[in-house]
């Protein structure tokens, strides 16, 4: 239980070195409260009342919201079905395998008006395929899996190479078969990975906004994008903040699952020991695994090449018409301020995120699981918050670098966290033998020594405001139009130049994002 006070002590023959997690605590606490506490009370405000009463009475929302839980569930099964074969592959050594598992990891930063930009242009109606899924739940179940799949392998994975390998071969030793050593020894280690990754994967799913926003039409809209269309086009706050309401206790119930799980959850995809495979059975595994991740990352493929076809043919004609833009929101304009919005979210999410990592890194309990807040907040409903509690910041570009840096400081913080907990305690005792008092400890050994981890952090950061779309669209103005909002709405134009240019866009977006993923990765590595 976190007391606000002295925790973590560092034993150092007799004498203690004390990390203090209580002032720490403290202003990542005051920062909940203004950037995510208030804004939620504001919406409970508005939402129990009158437009509570009228939404529950709506078979609409019902379908709605029946309709999201549907979508979370389904995904979540498809993903665990393929992560479980997927994490024994990885067991297994086979050409091309480092490559593998970091390209596994590029979709959780992918913005979504991105990728729901490749599966218009992989399956769209003008999809390369000639194939038109726009409108079904096939697309929108693929692309819950492009962006989960590697999520929960890298879930279950830390918890099959910590025991379950082990375990699963002592128990074949002992005459079990196959199958019997799996259900009795590996699926109950694997138990709470299972319950972690199908948790986040029902979140991110349920409350997800840009890819049914743009390829789920009418039907399979989700209860996010119903929100989004209440105060967009008929100013509804009290039925906005209704359905906020069923989703925020939606969300709060399988989050509080995720975080039970996740206390014996351990994660990576390093190579580690692996498993050797005789040539021919170690060529014909990586064919299967990337056909398989062909087929998962298609989109990405035909966004690539969509964004080279132009109405006279394949050229570089959609980005020249970008670079020549005069209507107001060009290519120069959304980059300016997409660039101005990120990097200020990023110089408030990495105090922020420091801040929390400190916390938590130090024995804080209650601050390492309430800084995880803002993950389990959608951006849409936070957008609602903060016009309600807010209402003189709508005409401040600062509303929009708040929810940014609301949104990306956990990213920044969890690359942090374990480069702080492993930190060697005899380095702080020999500073403090020295002299040096806890500030001085801090900037002068413990930040040093975890700047790869600060960097990935900041990376990860930067990339989620880049990509940012949900709470976006509710709080930019004209004049703020970002990258993300500029592809939106070239591809609600007609015409061919339109799309062309908004798969240009989204490209160049996709490419900025993938470069800022590896930047993580690699200071993850040097951490």
């Amino acid at each position: 239980m976190d007391r606000g006070g002295d925790s973590g002590q560092i034993p150092s023959g007799g004498e203690k070195v004390k990390l203090r997690t209580g002032p720490w605590a403290l202003v990542l606490y005051l920062f909940l409260g203004f950037a995510v506490l208030w804004p939620l009370a504001a919406v409970f405000r508005r939402g129990l009342g009158p437009g509570l009463v009228q939404a529950l009475a709506d078979t609409y929302y019902w379908g709605r919201f029946l309709w999201s839980l549907e979508y979370g569930l389904l995904a979540s099964l498809l993903v665990i079905a393929l992560a479980m074969p997927l994490v024994y592959a990885l067991r297994y050594r086979f050409p091309g395998r480092a490559l593998f598992v970091a390209l596994l990891g590029v979709p959780f930063v992918m913005p979504t008006i991105v990728v729901a930009a490749g599966f218009l242009a992989l399956v769209g109606p003008r999809g390369l395929l000639g194939v038109n899924l726009e409108g079904t739940v096939t697309v929108l179940v693929w692309a819950s899996l492009f962006y989960n799949l590697g999520m929960a392998a890298r879930i279950l994975h830390g918890l099959l190479a910590r025991s379950g390998g082990d375990l699963e071969a002592a128990a074949r030793t002992l005459g079990a078969s196959p199958w019997r050593a799996f259900l009795r020894v590996t699926l109950p280690l694997l138990g709470p990975g299972i319950l972690a990754a199908g948790g986040l994967t029902f979140v991110y799913t349920f409350a997800s906004f840009g890819v049914p926003l743009l390829l789920g039409g009418y039907r399979y809209a989700t209860l996010e994008v119903e929100i989004y269309r209440l105060l967009a086009y008929e100013l509804d706050f009290s039925g906005a903040s209704a359905l906020v309401l069923w989703q925020v206790a939606v969300l709060a119930l399988v989050s509080g699952g995720y975080l039970w799980a996740g206390r014996r959850l351990t994660g990576g995809l390093a190579p580690g020991a692996l498993a050797p495979l005789p040539p021919r059975q170690a060529r014909a595994l990586a064919a299967v695994l990337w056909g398989g991740l062909l087929v998962v990352a298609a989109p990405m493929l035909a966004l690539a090449l969509e964004s080279l076809q132009t109405p006279t043919g394949p050229g570089f004609g959609n980005y020249l018409r970008l670079l020549t833009g005069d209507d107001g929101v060009g290519l120069s304009a959304a980059i300016w301020n997409t660039l101005r919005f990120s990097v200020g979210a990023l110089l408030l999410a990495a105090p922020v995120g420091l801040v929390y990592a400190l916390a938590a890194a130090r024995g804080s309990r209650a601050a390492d699981l309430a800084g995880l807040l803002p993950l389990f907040v959608s951006p849409v409903s936070l957008g609602v918050g903060y016009l309600l509690a807010y209402p003189k910041l709508r005409a401040s570009a600062f509303i929009l670098v708040l929810a940014y840096a609301t949104l990306a400081y956990p990213l920044f913080a969890r690359s942090v966290i374990p480069a702080l907990r492993g930190l060697a305690p005899e380095l702080l005792e020999a500073a403090a033998t020295l002299g040096a008092g806890p500030w001085r400890r801090l900037f002068r050994v413990e930040l040093p020594l975890v700047r790869p981890a600060l960097l990935s952090g900041a990376a990860l950061a930067l990339a989620s405001a880049v990509g940012e779309f949900g709470a976006t669209m509710l709080l930019v103005r004209p004049e703020w139009t970002t990258l993300t909002i500029a592809i939106y709405q070239r591809l609600g134009r007609p015409g061919l130049a339109n799309y062309g240019e908004a798969m240009a866009m989204s490209m160049l977006l996709a490419v900025v994002a993938g470069l800022l993923f590896f930047a993580f990765a690699r200071g993850a590595e040097l951490g």
